[in-house]
């Protein structure tokens, strides 16, 4: 240590030179991380999704779903697999442990799904790889001279493939519009009156719409390719197609039908309303990132390539109108970010100005907070740490000049005891070796205590561990620049006589200081009634403290989950979308809202029309009306919608909703699941808790997750009288899925377009259960037989979606908490459930979830981390002090400590979570540092000769200034953030509370108690020894 200090002091310049180079490099790195406003929390999952036609929830279930689950059961890092099965859709989720690749996982899922066949040519496929957190950019598209038929043909075979150039973009998913289909609208009568069937229709079309291939025809040198061109280009085309010859006098497909351009069957509409513009039908669009890639320079690609399609290549009229973008929400909690740790910077550069009295020491010791910085960037680009609201909004520069500031006041101090003579380079080498050990030792705990970080899983892993990297990196910066650069600066500043600045009040405080330590030391043992009272008290304040998992992270908008009456029609929904956005506009402090009804085009949501996802923007908190927040907009808006019949809203924020989705398999903060496989039975059981949880106090938003039972009709064949009539079941399920549910039996490809053709029957032939029995059969003999003779057509109701979890059905009682902490609302509900639910045990089964789980995950690894990390620092102590008598003496101060953090809590109202338990591990590692510098000052006086009373007092009387300076730093430093209230700042400000306030508390205790503990420690050490060597 002392060569290299020698060497810092001596090269002063060469050192300099080297760390101006490192900050070049750490800018450079800088321009390179990945900059995101929160880390990607979502476990590694992956979705299988396959889609059958007009299937019913409870075959989709028994024939796709549960032949998957089997197949899929026991894959290798499987944490939990979940599935949703519902109209015409299969969902499967797996949720992969920590730690497992995405590729890896989704090709053990590819090799599994490789063995499975299915019926009904059902192909499985997986979802794009993106991440619940991945929906990075939502647009409308607008135009007041286009139809929404035109302009979903824009979005398909222009937008959407223009923006998936983009590098980075896993997929582009469109909701709403009309998608063009060429439609054959078949007359049962005139087939009937031809003696056609529908097969034989279909046979028909598929066999008129092809092109040929003729190899080659040589002519001389040349080789001419062959192409017989035949496929259908327009309805004309269609219309002209021969399906039978009757007396050599052709049937068109035109005589026996009604040919049209009509669309897809419509599963959702989208709703948009803003203050400038409100379209109750629109088309939309939203872009998804692929997992892992760096959000930042993904959009920078995307606004290009929508700005290239509004400029250039998108008609007249039309526009692209972006409402969500992620860049907004990094920008907002950069400037957080940014704005607090600016504040952080200037309020230390001022309390080093007012301690130091000098502006060059003030700044000497302030350059240490860019270096570090600087430093801990290429470390980040390196390790691949991104840059987010987590990772740098913990710093605290306080903590970081720590160490820059006790080597330079230990200099300063050599200055003011010679203010008349020039220092000399060997004098100052001296000093620094002296005061170089406290100040590497300290680092190295403060370090230490961020080790419990690294220890954490799943959600709170990715939230922290980046935060314990940069703070680790940024340290590991302060150290060096503390004990190579500041040594040979502050020498060069200090080297000459100068006159010294004489703080008065500082002088005025150290004497009183001074003063109230002789008392002490006079009757030393009487400090314990304090530090007993203080203990007592922190114990009691824990017990108090609500707990939590996390703090709500804001992401400066509000996502609606809205459950309707089931069973409604897509026309129904769309009507209460007008109502719902119209409600929500006349609330001043929202900006736009989009209603999505139903399932997206591609049809893997697994929602009906009965159902609305929401995205409401809002304005900058500052617009705000002055002391009005986001929870009192959104009692104010729940207020509104209980007074409209036939809403259930549920509220949350765009990225956790999809995080909580795949957490716990709804969309909530909390969910109740009830096992079951009688569907009647379960539901009466939900329903039972649902209606207790609401009397219970701090619940909001309870649903049951899944809609109820749907309206169907049924047709149901009876296989006897199938057979005595020469049919096949086959016939009545062609009849089923293509005259009723219009499938698509051939494309129509016209440019870069594809379109369908689909064939059904006219719509007052179909639209009764009477009439669809009514429809015919052809048997092999040329009999025409009516539906109704061979099978049952009846109105029923069945289930609208079975959700299932590891093979077992349940249903979901999903809810929010506000303005309760989460253990005190589970204890009273567990306790309420078990006392008041009657059902029974072995049929069903009550499992609570969600950020339940999460907690006592944290809670239970914190439990066994965090006395290992204070055993770590424990024997760091005894490695620099040699003793444990000391180390012990220093790791007294820790419960000292967490009584000003624990009081801080309770008076502010806020709960401990895993951000305030991170605040509680840097708070230890802070105040075990103040501790380690006046303990080797009392150690360096002691071995220099002077007893034990006069060390300790003449040892606290010199180490007053750096430990109130550091402690003062530490504080301001993270004040800011403590008391913000922006976007980004709702993690940090319960990791600053504990700091600060703890901070205050620890650093009045040991300057008062640690001296009378060391004292009586060393006292009662020497006497012992002393009898020692008199025996």
């Amino acid at each position: 240590m002392k060569k290299l200090l020698t060497i810092s002091i001596q090269k002063k310049w060469l050192i300099l030179a080297l760390f101006i180079l490192l900050g070049v490099f750490g800018y450079y790195s800088w321009t390179k991380l990945s900059v995101e406003a929160y880390p990607d929390i979502a476990d590694t999952t992956s979705q299988v999704v396959t889609q059958v036609q007009g299937l019913a929830a409870e075959e989709v279930e028994q024939q796709i779903t549960i032949p998957l689950e089997r197949a899929l059961n026991g894959i290798p890092g499987m944490h939990v697999m979940r599935s949703k099965s519902t109209f015409g859709l299969s969902m499967i989720t797996i949720v992969f442990d920590d730690g497992i690749d995405d590729y890896w996982a989704r090709q053990r899922i590819q090799e599994r799904l490789a063995d499975v066949s299915l019926p009904y040519g059902a192909q499985p496929g997986l979802d794009p790889l993106t991440s619940p957190v991945g929906e990075i950019y939502r647009y409308v598209i607008e135009s007041d001279n286009h139809s929404l038929r035109e302009l979903t043909d824009l979005q398909n075979f222009v937008i959407i493939p223009r923006i998936k150039q983009v590098s980075g973009i896993a997929d582009v998913t469109n909701f709403g519009g009309i998608t063009t289909q060429f439609q054959i609208e078949l007359d049962p009568n005139r087939l009937e009156q031809y003696g056609l069937s529908l097969a034989e229709v279909i046979e028909t079309i598929s066999k008129n719409n092809a092109s040929a291939g003729g190899s080659m025809l040589p002519r001389g040198d040349l080789a001419y390719v062959v192409r017989g061109i035949g496929l259908i280009k327009n309805l004309d085309d269609l219309g002209k197609t021969v399906v039978k010859t009757e007396k050599g006098v052709p049937v068109f497909l035109n005589d026996i039908g009604t040919l049209k351009y009509g669309n897809l069957e419509r599963k959702g509409i989208l709703g948009f309303t803003d203050r400038n513009r409100n379209y109750n039908e629109s088309v939309g669009g939203i872009v998804l990132l692929l997992k892992g890639q760096n959000p930042s320079q993904v959009l920078t690609g995307v606004h290009e390539a929508v700005d290239e399609l509004n400029k250039n290549i998108l008609p007249a009229g039309v526009k692209i109108h972006t409402y969500l973008d992620r860049t907004d929400l990094v920008k907002t909690t950069l400037n957080t970010v940014s704005h607090t740790l600016t504040e952080g910077i200037v309020l230390v550069i001022i309390i080093l100005i007012i301690f130091l009295g000098s502006w060059r020491g003030a700044l000497l010791t302030a350059i240490t907070i860019p270096f570090s910085l600087l430093i801990a960037f290429i470390l980040m680009h390196f390790t691949n740490i991104p840059a987010n609201l987590l990772s740098l909004g913990a710093i605290d520069f306080g903590i970081i000049v720590d160490g820059s500031i006790v080597m330079l006041e230990a200099i300063l101090k050599k200055r003011e005891d010679h203010p008349d003579e020039e220092l000399e380079e060997k004098t100052i080498i001296q000093k620094a070796t002296e005061i170089a050990k406290p100040i590497f030792f300290s680092g190295i705990i403060i370090i230490t205590a961020y080790l419990p970080l690294f220890a954490f899983e799943r959600v709170e892993k990715k939230l922290f561990t980046p935060m314990a990297f940069t703070v680790g990196y940024a340290l590991l910066g302060a150290l060096a620049v503390a004990l190579l650069l500041i040594p040979g600066l502050a020498f060069m500043i200090y080297k000459k006589p100068r006159k010294i600045y004489h703080n008065k009040w500082l002088e005025k405080i150290s004497n009183s200081y001074g003063r109230g330590i002789d008392k002490i030391m006079a009757a030393p043992k009487k400090i314990f009634i304090p530090a007993g009272i203080v203990l007592v008290g922190a114990g009691i304040l824990s017990y108090n403290v609500g707990k939590d998992f996390l703090p709500e992270l804001d992401e400066g908008s509000i996502w609606l989950q809205v459950q309707l009456p089931p069973g409604i029609s897509l026309k129904k929904a769309q009507e209460m979308s007008d109502s719902l956005r119209l409600r929500t506009m006349k609330h001043s402090e929202v900006t736009y809202i989009m209603v999505q009804a139903g399932r997206n085009d591609d049809g893997t949501d697994p929602w009906t029309a009965s159902h609305f996802e929401v995205s409401v923007g809002i304005k900058p908190y500052k617009e705000w009306p002055s002391g009005k927040t986001k929870a009192d907009l959104i009692k104010e808006l729940a207020e509104d919608y209980k007074g409209m019949p036939g809403f259930t809203v549920g509220f949350s924020q765009p990225m956790i909703d999809g995080v909580m989705d795949k957490i716990s398999g709804a969309h909530s903060e909390l969910v109740v699941k009830i096992y079951g496989d009688d569907f009647a039975g379960t539901r009466q059981v939900a329903d039972n808790v649902l209606s207790l949880l609401k009397k219970i106090p701090g619940s909001a938003d309870l649903a049951i997750d899944q809609e109820p039972p749907l309206p169907q009709l049924q047709i149901v064949a009876d296989r006897n009288k199938i057979a005595q009539y020469g049919l096949n079941v086959s016939d009545v399920t062609d009849l089923i899925e293509t005259a009723l549910g219009g499938k698509a039996v051939s494309q129509i490809f016209i440019g870069n377009k594809v379109y369908d053709i689909s064939c059904r029957y006219v719509e007052n032939s179909r639209n009764t259960p009477e009439k669809i029995g009514n429809l015919m059969l052809a048997s092999s003999s040329g009999a025409k037989i009516p539906l109704s003779q061979i099978a049952s057509v009846t109105l029923s109701t069945g289930e609208s979606t079975i959700t299932r979890e590891m093979n077992k059905r349940h249903l979901t009682v999903k809810l929010n908490l506000r303005g309760r902490d989460l253990t005190s609302f589970l204890n009273e509900a567990q306790k309420s459930i078990e006392n008041n639910i009657r059902y029974d045990h072995e049929k069903y089964q009550i499992k609570w979830g969600g950020q339940f789980e999460n907690k006592n995950r944290a809670y239970s690894r914190l439990a066994v981390i965090v006395p290992l990390a204070l055993a770590l620092m424990f024997l760091l102590l005894y490695g620099a002090f040699g003793t444990f008598r000391q180390a012990l003496i220093l790791m007294s101060i820790i419960p000292l400590a967490l009584f000003g953090g624990m009081l801080a809590l309770n008076i502010r109202g806020m709960s401990l979570n895993v951000s305030s338990a991170v605040g509680f591990i840097a708070l230890f590692g802070v105040a075990i540092q103040n501790g380690v510098i006046m303990v080797s000052h009392i150690n360096t006086l002691r071995k220099n000769g002077i007893n034990l009373r006069t060390s300790v007092i003449q040892g606290a009387k010199d180490r007053f200034r750096p430990v109130l300076m550091t402690a003062s730093v530490a504080i301001i430093g993270l004040l800011p953030a403590s008391l913000a209230t922006g976007i980004g700042s709702d993690v940090q400000r319960p990791l600053a509370t504990v700091i600060v306030y703890g901070l205050m508390f620890s650093t009045f205790l040991t300057l008062f108690v640690l001296p009378a503990i060391y004292y009586l420690a060393e006292l009662r050490f020497d006497k012992q020894n002393v009898t020692s060597h008199e025996i």
